[in-house]
C-alpha cells in the first residue's frame, strides 16, 4: 500500500521547490555491470512518504526499506528520480547511475601511507621496502595492494617549467622508476598533494598547477592521488571548485589517476565528492593511535561518532574515508601520537575494533607503519589478513554498514552484503565485559521470522543457526562480527 501511495503521489502532485527538501541520498551513485547495487534512501521528517519513479530495467524500489536495489546488465549512464511527500507537498531528486566496469574504485583501496611514521623520510627505498613487506608476509596475498607516499615526497620547490618535481637526495631516479617497481609487484602506487599553494607540511601544493601535474602524475605512472585541503580558503564551494579543477585535470589526461579528497569532512564531502570527480573522502582529522582522543585529535571513539550517520552516502566508487588504521604501531608512530592524553597506543582489542569497524564500513585501508622498525607482529598480520572480514571491506556492493543502536555501552551496525548476506558487528565501548543480544526486528535488513546461518568472522566458525535474535559475550572495547546467511 505504501508502494503504491508513493507512486500515485509522484503522478498526480505538483513539484514544490525548497531549499532543503529533507531527502537524505547520494545524486550520483555507480554499479558494475550485473552486480547487485543498492541505494538507500533517507529523509529528516519521519512521517515522509519515499518514492522513485524511471528506474532503469533490473532496478526495484524496496518500499519497506526505502532503496533501490536490483542489478543492471548494460553499461551506460540511467537517470531515476526520488520523491518525498510530506503533508501533501512532494519534492523530488535526480539520481544519475553510472554501470561501468571501468569505475576508478570499484572497491576501497588497501595499502599504505607513509606519513603517520615516516612522515619527511618518505623515500625511493621506503617505498620499495613496503612493497617488498606485503610481498613478504601474506599482506598483498590478503588483498593490500596500494602503496602510496604522504607529504613532503616533493623537492624544496618547482622546475623552472612548472612541473613537480621530488626530492633529488630521496628519490634519486625520480618517481617514475618508483611506480614501476611498484607496478612489478602487481600493486597500485600513489602520492600527495594539496588544493592549496602549500601542504600541510608547507610543501608546493597544486592549486594554479593542476593540469601541469596531472599530465606530470601520468608521465610518472601514478595511479592515485592524495589531495589535502590545509591553507585553503574554508567555504564548502571554494572546496568543491577546487577539487573539481583537480578531478578534470586527471580525467584529461591518458593515464587513468583516482582522487582521493581529504578535507577531514569539515565541508561533507559525502554530498559533493563524487560530482568533483573524486572516489573517496576522508570524513574527520587524521586518526590517532588511541581508544579516544578527546577532546583535540580523533581516535577510535571519535571516528565512529564521524562515520555513524553518513552510510546512506556511500556506495561503490564513492566511499567515506575513515583515515589511516594504527594497527602494527604500537605507538611508535610520530604524527599519530598527537593530540592524546596519555602513552599512545591500542590493546590488540581496540587494533581488532578498528580493523573491524573498517571493513563494515567499506572504508579505504591504509596502514601506517614504519617498515625500517618492524612493529608489525605475528597478532598484527592475523588480524590484517582475517579474510572474512576483508571480503566485508571488498564486498562488492560497496555499502557502508548502517548504524543500528548505541544503548547500554554497546554499538552495533548492520552490513549489506551483495550476495544478501548480513554481517552483524557489536562493539563494547565500556571498560568491563558486556553481554550484547542482536535483536532482528530492530536490524531493517533482517527478516525476524527467517532462520539463518551464523558464522563468527574472526574465527571463520560456523556456530548454530539463530532466529529472532542470539545473544554474545564482549570484551572491553572489543568488537564481536557475525554474518548472517538465509
Amino acid at each position: 500500500m505504501k508502494s503504491l501511495i508513493s507512486t500515485l503521489l509522484l503522478l498526480l502532485m505538483p513539484l514544490v521547490a525548497a531549499a532543503d527538501n529533507g531527502l537524505r541520498c547520494a545524486k550520483s551513485v555507480f554499479s558494475q555491470p550485473d552486480v547487485r547495487f543498492m541505494q538507500k534512501i533517507k529523509s529528516i521528517h519521519a512521517d515522509a512518504i519515499i518514492g522513485v519513479k524511471g528506474l532503469p530495467s533490473g532496478l526495484q524500489w524496496n518500499a519497506r526499506r526505502n532503496l533501490v536495489e536490483g542489478k543492471v546488465k548494460a553499461p551506460g549512464t540511467y537517470t531515476y528520480t526520488v520523491a518525498s511527500s510530506i503533508n501533501g507537498q512532494v519534492s523530488e531528486e535526480q539520481i544519475k547511475l553510472i554501470v561501468s566496469d571501468k569505475l576508478a574504485m570499484p572497491l576501497p583501496f588497501m595499502g599504505w601511507l607513509s606519513w603517520n611514521s615516516v612522515e619527511g623520510d618518505v623515500s625511493e627505498a621506503i617505498v620499495k621496502s613496503v612493497a617488498d613487506m606485503f610481498k613478504a608476509n601474506g599482506l598483498f596475498e590478503a588483498g593490500w595492494n596500494t602503496i602510496m607516499m604522504d607529504d613532503l615526497w616533493q623537492a624544496r620547490k618547482r622546475a623552472d617549467d612548472g612541473k613537480p618535481l621530488p626530492d633529488p637526495k630521496r628519490f634519486p631516479n625520480s618517481l617514475r622508476p618508483v611506480a614501476d617497481y611498484v607496478h612489478g609487484k602487481g600493486m597500485k602506487f600513489g602520492l600527495y598533494t594539496d588544493a592549496a599553494d602549500k601542504t600541510c607540511a608547507g610543501a608546493f601544493g597544486s592549486y594554479g598547477y593542476e593540469r601541469i601535474d596531472a599530465e606530470q602524475y601520468a608521465q610518472w605512472n601514478v595511479d592515485i592521488v592524495k589531495c589535502d585541503y590545509c591553507n585553503a580558503p574554508p567555504e564548502q564551494d571554494t572546496a568543491i571548485v577546487r577539487y573539481r579543477r583537480l578531478g578534470d585535470a586527471f580525467k584529461a589526461v591518458a593515464r587513468p589517476i583516482t582522487l582521493y579528497i581529504c578535507e577531514w569532512g569539515d565541508r561533507k564531502p559525502w554530498l559533493w565528492g563524487a560530482e568533483s570527480g573524486g572516489s573517496c573522502w576522508r570524513v574527520s582529522a587524521d586518526v590517532r593511535d588511541r581508544w579516544t582522543c578527546e577532546p583535540g585529535g580523533t581516535g577510535v571513539v571519535e571516528s565512529i561518532k564521524a562515520m555513524k550517520n553518513i552510510a546512506q552516502y556511500v556506495g561503490v566508487n564513492r566511499f567515506n574515508d575513515a583515515d589511516m588504521l594504527c594497527t602494527g604501531l604500537h605507538g611508535k608512530g610520530k604524527s599519530s601520537n598527537d593530540l592524546c592524553f596519555g602513552t599512545p597506543g591500542m590493546t590488540q582489542d581496540e587494533y581488532a575494533t578498528q580493523f573491524a569497524l573498517w571493513c563494515m564500513w567499506s572504508s579505504p585501508m591504509a596502514l601506517s607503519f614504519d617498515p625500517r622498525a618492524n612493529t608489525i607482529t605475528k597478532e598484527d598480520l592475523k588480524i590484517l589478513t582475517n579474510r572474512h572480514l576483508i571480503a566485508l571491506n571488498q564486498d562488492r556492493m560497496g555499502q557502508q554498514a548502517d548504524f543500528i543502536s548505541d544503548a547500554d555501552s554497546l554499538v552495533v551496525f548492520a552490513k549489506d552484503l551483495e550476495n544478501g548476506d548480513v554481517a552483524l558487528s557489536v562493539t563494547n565501548m565500556s571498560s568491563k565485559p558486556l553481554e550484547a543480544t542482536f535483536h532482528f526486528t530492530q536490524i531493517p535488513a533482517l527478516d525476524a521470522d527467517k532462520r539463518y546461518q551464523c558464522r563468527d568472522l574472526w574465527t571463520g566458525e560456523r556456530l548454530s543457526a539463530v532466529k529472532r535474535s542470539f545473544t554474545t559475550k564482549v570484551r572491553p572495547h572489543a568488537t564481536r562480527v557475525f554474518r548472517l546467511s538465509k
